[in-house]
This record gives structure tokens, C-alpha cells and sequence, in this order.
């Protein structure tokens, strides 16, 4: 929006300074004569080329004013014009790379408002700099997509209140007081697999997990959904193993590969998100194991859902990326219209398996994540 009304403003001061260049450069040389002239008659030549000259000024002056009017009307009217920046974590993150899309299409449903994309390339360092660029260059609203919201929640929160309001989505709010936050409840989202599992993993049943990364509140959070719903219920499960595989699909292979190795039987694969659970998949359908097992993941991406059809994963929640988006564009609507200063709101989890997968692979058809 700014940069907009700067560029006008430079536009019509340069084209009223041309004008009254104009205006004062045609009273030069019209009291020079090629012959004599009585000096009664240069008097009056000389009054009438003042008087000219005075009348151009005032026409300049004029012209001027209504240019400096025009440019206080465009930039009146371009406070409609909000500039959006997104600061994704990582987009070759299969995740990360659909909430983008998604709110690429919500932005659409807002004419006032454009929206730009600043890759963090999975660098906190990356991540803060490019939020502190945004800042700088006077981008009307930030959504951060943090790679570590308690870490980054003092300086959104600084940077809120010296006038940028910024909304964290997909992680906590990493205890910031003053952004916006729109989120899935990881516990829940845990619980929703964990109950799958509850009913599918056999009695003394042995199990492996894979956490996310350390420190991350997705991760801790779906953990304890697990423990509370899964582990805590059926105490006979014995876990052999959890390992943190970062998100990182060829950390759960890598980890799989070891651990069928080391254990000759394993009824169950425990995943805080799909990537990883994938991984794990194809590493125990390459030793011929994968039949025996069971495994769970969390995110509902596409490639998720499709292994799910094939028979692949049992099952996952989905944090719904369409529904994170839109709800982060009505916040940020509400936020710029002046209506409020923050609001916090969790997505509700829904879990996906052979009795719904259909339904979601027609959704990701839909979206484009599936071609």
C-alpha cells in the first residue's frame, strides 16, 4: 500500500514542477527587439510581459495544487490496498507447501489485499530476517508460519506493538500476548489417531514412534494425545523405540531400516506425521514386514490418503490446511478493518481412514495436490 502512494505522489510532484518550470521559461526574451524601440514603448512591452508573467506563475500554482489534491485522493484511496506477506517455514515441506496453496486461493476472496511469499528454506535465521525485512518495508499484515514460536514470540510481539500485526499459524503462539493465532490442537489431533490404534494393535503388542522435532509443540503435542489415549489405556503395549525424525520422511526410512533390524517384531508404526510414517512404510514393505504392521501418522496429506486406499497407512487426523487459510484470512480481515486487535482459534482434527479416504482424495483432486 505504501510503496503504491509513494510512487503517485513522486508522479504528480515531478509533473506539477514541470508545469511551473514550463510557465516561468516563456517569459524569457520577449522584451528583446531586433531594432529600436522608443522607450515609452519598451515600458509597456516590458509591464505586459510581467503582468504575462505573473498570470503564468499563478497557473502553475494552480495547476501544482490541484496535482498535490489528486495525489491526496489516490493515496485516500489506496488504504484499501493491503500488502500480505507469508513466511512459510519450508516450502518442500509437503505441508508447509499446501497451506501456502491454500492461502493463495483464500487471499482471492479479499480484492483489498495481495499476498507475497518469503520462503525460510526450514532456517530460523532465514525466517527472521526476511520478518524483519517485512517489517521494515511496511507490509500491512505477517503471517508468520514459525519454525520456533517460543523463540520468535518476544520479537513478534515487539514488533505488533510498534504497529505491524502479525498472525503465527500451524504452531502455538509460542506464548506471544499480542499475535493472532489460528492452530490445530495437537493433543486432540494425537487422541483421533490414538483411538484408531487403541482398537487395531494386538493384545502385548510392541511399537516404535517417531517424534518431530525437538522442542516443537506439534510434536509434544500429538505425543501426549498418544500417551493419554493409546499408552495410557493399554498398558500390555511395549515401545521399543521413539527416535526424532525432524518431520523428514527419509529419517522415518532410515529409522525403520534400523529397527527391523534390531527387532524381529514390530505390530506397530506411531508417527507424529504422515512423512515420516511414509518413510517407515516403505522401508518395512521392503523387507516384506509392512503386511504385519499397522501405521499411524498425522497431517492428511495427499500422499498420505492414497497410501491409505492402497492399504499402506491405517490411518491420520488431518489439520486442514482449506480451513486454516480461510480463518486466517477472515482474522486478518477483521484485524485491518479495524474490528480486532488479535483473536486465537484452534481447527478442529478429523481423522482419516478406509471408511473416508474416498472423500479425501477427491479433495486433493480438487485442490491440486493430487494430479
Amino acid at each position: 500500500m505504501k510503496r503504491k502512494v509513494l510512487s503517485v505522489i513522486a508522479a504528480a510532484v515531478m509533473t506539477a514542477a514541470f508545469i511551473a518550470g514550463c510557465g516561468s521559461g516563456k517569459t524569457e526574451g520577449t522584451v528583446a527587439e531586433t531594432h529600436e524601440v522608443s522607450k515609452s514603448e519598451a515600458k509597456s512591452k516590458e509591464t505586459k510581459s510581467e503582468a504575462k508573467s505573473t498570470e503564468e506563475k499563478e497557473e502553475a500554482k494552480e495547476a501544482a495544487e490541484t496535482a498535490m489534491e489528486e495525489v491526496s485522493n489516490a493515496a485516500s484511496g489506496a488504504k484499501g490496498e493491503f500488502e500480505i506477506a507469508l513466511l512459510p517455514t519450508d516450502m518442500s515441506a509437503t505441508f508447509a507447501a499446501w497451506l501456502a496453496q491454500e492461502l493463495e486461493i483464500a487471499v482471492k476472496q479479499y480484492p483489498n489485499m495481495t499476498l507475497t511469499i518469503l520462503d525460510s528454506k526450514n532456517t530460523l535465521s532465514t525466517q527472521l530476517a526476511n520478518l524483519e525485512n517485512c517489517v521494515t518495508q511496511g507490509y500491512d499484515y505477517i503471517i508468520l508460519h514459525p519454525l520456533e514460536p517460543d523463540a520468535e514470540a518476544e520479537l513478534v510481539d515487539q514488533y505488533i506493538q510498534d504497529g505491524t500485526p502479525i498472525l503465527m499459524v500451524n504452531q502455538s503462539d509460542g506464548g506471544s500476548k499480542f499475535a493472532s493465532n489460528v492452530d490445530c490442537d495437537p493433543i486432540e489431533q494425537g487422541s483421533i489417531v490414538a483411538e484408531v490404534a487403541a482398537q487395531k494393535i494386538p493384545q502385548n503388542g510392541k511399537v516404535v514412534i517417531l517424534l518431530g522435532p525437538s522442542g516443537n509443540s506439534h510434536s509434544i503435542g500429538r505425543r501426549e494425545g498418544f500417551q493419554k489415549t493409546l499408552f495410557d489405556a493399554r498398558p500390555d503395549i511395549e515401545i521399543l523405540d521413539e527416535q526424532i525424525g525432524d518431520w523428514e520422511k527419509s529419517k522415518g526410512m532410515n529409522f525403520m531400516e534400523d529397527w527391523l533390524q534390531a527387532y524381529d517384531q514390530i505390530d506397530a508404526v506411531v508417527s507424529m506425521n504422515d512423512a515420516m510414517a511414509l518413510g517407515a512404510w516403505e522401508a518395512a514393505n521392503d523387507a516384506k514386514r509392512a503386511e504385519n504392521m499397522t501405521f499411524y501418522g498425522v497431517d492428511g496429506l495427499a500422499d498420505a490418503v492414497l497410501s491409505i486406499k492402497d492399504g499402506g497407512l491405517t490411518a491420520t487426523c488431518v489439520q486442514n490446511a482449506k480451513v486454516m487459510a480461510e480463518t486466517t484470512f477472515g482474522i486478518i480481515d477483521k484485524v485491518l478493518s479495524g474490528g480486532e486487535e488479535f483473536e486465537k482459534t484452534l481447527i478442529e482434527g478429523q481423522l482419516i481412514d478406509e471408511n473416508n479416504v474416498d472423500e479425501w482424495i477427491k479433495i486433493h483432486t480438487d485442490n491440486g495436490q493430487i494430479k
